[in-house]
């Protein structure tokens, strides 16, 4: 336990959220044409600023990030990279590649880019978004910003609701990628490059490890384990360049290795050893026996935290919405409370950057969608395999399993993808209104704003014939999910309030680009999950049992917090007037709807009442 009060913590946490001290930077140019100087103005920004090129007049750059390639890009463009700031590489970059430039930066990082000469402007965000990157038009002037809240506060910048946005939220759909909660404001993807010129304003992916046609570049089978470690390794060694470092250690495998790599390195390369920053989730959820013995065996000093000693309060909930209330969108992790304290506890100790296993279950699993392709291709044995596997990994009752595996993620989908190519059309709006059907019924009452929701269904719909294969439909979605975007840029927020990095070695583009590529059944080598880790991680920690852990979750522990505090919620404040306000709830039928849940203690019902308390809050302090 660290020796950090929890009336230290308390406090330290409530100046987090009425932080305002630390405004980040927007980035205001000329919409068209551009003049030949000045193309780009720093405005606001009382934190940390980007870096600005100084070489050109007629091509300037904004760079905030972190470059990994400088020594390598300083050499292609032939620029001392001692000298040379990071802005001005990367000004060098486009001078030589012109458009294609984003393909040679590595790094994390959001980069603006106005050229004079084009008449246009180009935004980047890195490969996998681990940096956040916002624009908004206002009168004659594109506005750029890693915050949200920045430029909600410019001139012209009306902060008007994202209605279909917000309902969309409601309905667990999130189909528009570029939308943010702020009708006037749309980011840059992650892995995109935007342009605006005097034709308008494109968008156009620039990095994917598989495109969607032409031969897939696999890794070869005996190289994969291989060029995952050398990958893995490089990615959390760059983590650790941060400055004293912590770890959110979970009992699972994805913090477990990169704990692991970190502790390795560090003594490597005589750094200091990180702290192992752990929560006790109580239950089923319970990982404390692995949490402890593995900062145990790597000699780690370690900050474990009963789950209630980081919520004070014992009101998660209560203290998810009092968080919500400062983000740009309606808070994701209901644990944040928790881990914001815990992080606390780390800054209070020295550390600067916090890394987590993030992006694990992502890209070390293998998509259940590979069903589809196996059946099709009739490979049994790999069917077996693949249900085997997942039946070893996860806590799922068998005929559970084999339902899911083999009829929602196989059958199924082939079975729409051959109505299609019998009738694509009729098929397509089958699809369409079987998805407006199952929208709640007290959303949207709007007729326009439900038939907004009805043509963002449709435009988001996946192709029932994708054209590579069923499992490269679903990871090319792990790419490019608003859900995914929304999390790391909620990550980052909370990163900047704390003034602590969160660093997530699992979503770096290399890790990504090596496990895209590694044939799918490989990464269930040994019939489980996660096998490029697994093994190497049971080796190393014997006695713990990782080479037969199963996927665990707070998912129990969750439902009992809803059961207990949503009532108490409800009750303070039983009303939804902001929400129908807007037009987005029909006010009568959702309260009605909460009610039953409260009275029935339905778990299910009950999730769909936070989510309506929640929002109704966060749109309170938004109005």
């Amino acid at each position: 336990m660290s020796s950090v009060s929890a009336t230290t913590v308390a406090r330290e946490t409530d100046a987090i959220n009425e932080q305002a001290d630390r405004t980040p930077w927007v980035a205001r140019a000329s919409r068209h044409p551009f003049s030949a100087n000045h193309a780009i103005e720093i405005v606001g920004g009382s934190g940390a600023s980007p870096d600005f090129s100084s070489m050109s007049r007629q091509v300037e750059v904004v760079f905030d990030g972190r470059l990994y390639n400088r020594a390598e890009l300083a050499q292609q463009v032939a620029g001392p990279a001692e000298t040379l700031g990071d802005a001005d590489l990367v000004l060098r970059a486009y001078e030589r590649w012109g458009r294609d430039f984003p393909k040679h930066i590595a790094g994390r990082f959001a980069i603006v880019v106005a050229d004079s000469a084009n008449a246009r402007v180009m935004a980047v965000r890195d490969p996998l978004g681990a940096y956040p990157l916002f624009y908004a038009e206002a009168q004659d002037r594109l506005l750029f910003s890693t915050s949200i809240l920045a430029l909600q506060g410019q001139p012209g910048v009306h902060g008007r609701l994202n209605r279909a946005a917000l309902a969309d939220h409601l309905c667990h759909l999130w189909t528009d990628a570029d939308q943010t909660f702020v009708d006037r404001i749309r980011r840059v993807r992650a892995g995109h490059m935007l342009t605006a010129g005097t034709t308008g304003v494109t968008s156009d992916r620039y990095w994917e490890p598989v495109a969607d046609s032409g031969p897939v570049n696999w890794i070869a089978d005996e190289d994969h384990q291989s060029a995952f470690e050398a990958r893995f390794g490089v990615a959390v060694e760059r983590a650790l360049d941060h400055g004293p470092t912590g770890i959110f250690l979970s009992g699972g495998l994805d913090s477990i290795s990169i704990a692991a790599l970190a502790a390795d390195a560090s003594r490597q390369t005589g750094r200091a050893a990180p702290i192992a920053l752990s929560l006790g989730f109580p239950g089923d959820a319970d990982e404390e026996t692995e949490q402890r013995g593995v900062a145990r065996s790597l000699g780690l000093d370690h900050r474990f935290v009963d789950f209630y000693d980081a919520v004070p309060s014992k009101r998660l909930l209560s203290e998810a919405l009092a968080i919500s209330r400062h983000q740009p969108a309606p808070l994701l992790n209901t644990w944040m409370p928790a881990y914001t304290d815990l992080a606390v506890r780390a800054k209070a100790s020295g550390v600067r950057a916090i890394l987590s296993g993030n992006g694990g279950d992502e890209w070390l699993g293998v998509s259940p969608f590979l069903a589809a392709d196996l059946i099709r291709a009739r490979d049994v044995a790999a069917c077996w395999q693949l249900l085997s596997g997942w039946r070893r990994s996860f806590v799922t009752a068998p005929h559970r399993l084999v339902h899911i595996i083999l009829w929602e993620f196989g059958v199924r989908p082939l079975t729409s993808a051959a109505f299609e190519r019998m009738a694509p059309q009729a098929w397509r709006a089958n699809r369409v209104w079987r998805n407006v059907r199952r929208l709640p019924k007290w959303i949207a009452p709007d007729p326009h704003l439900r038939k907004e929701l009805a043509s963002r269904i449709e435009r988001a719909l996946p192709p029932a014939n994708p054209p590579r294969s069923f499992y490269f439909r679903d990871v090319r979605r792990t790419l490019e999910h608003p859900l995914l975007a929304m999390e790391l840029e909620e990550i980052f927020e909370m990163g900047r309030r704390l003034d602590v990095r969160f660093l997530h070695p699992y979503w770096d583009a290399g890790v990504v680009d090596i496990l895209y590529r590694t044939r799918p059944l490989l990464l269930l080598n040994g019939g489980r999950t996660k096998s490029v880790v697994r093994a190497t991680m049971a080796r190393r920690f014997p006695g713990l049992g990782l080479d037969r852990q199963k996927k665990r979750g707070g998912t129990n522990f969750f439902k009992s917090v809803v059961e207990r505090e949503v009532p108490l919620l409800w009750r303070a404040d039983n009303g939804l007037s902001a929400l129908a306000d807007c037009g987005i709830v029909e006010p009568r039928a959702a309260a009605a709807g909460v009610d039953h849940a409260v009275s029935s203690m339905n778990s299910r019902q009950l999730l769909r009442a936070w989510d309506l308390i929640h929002a109704e809050n966060w749109l309170r302090a938004h109005s």
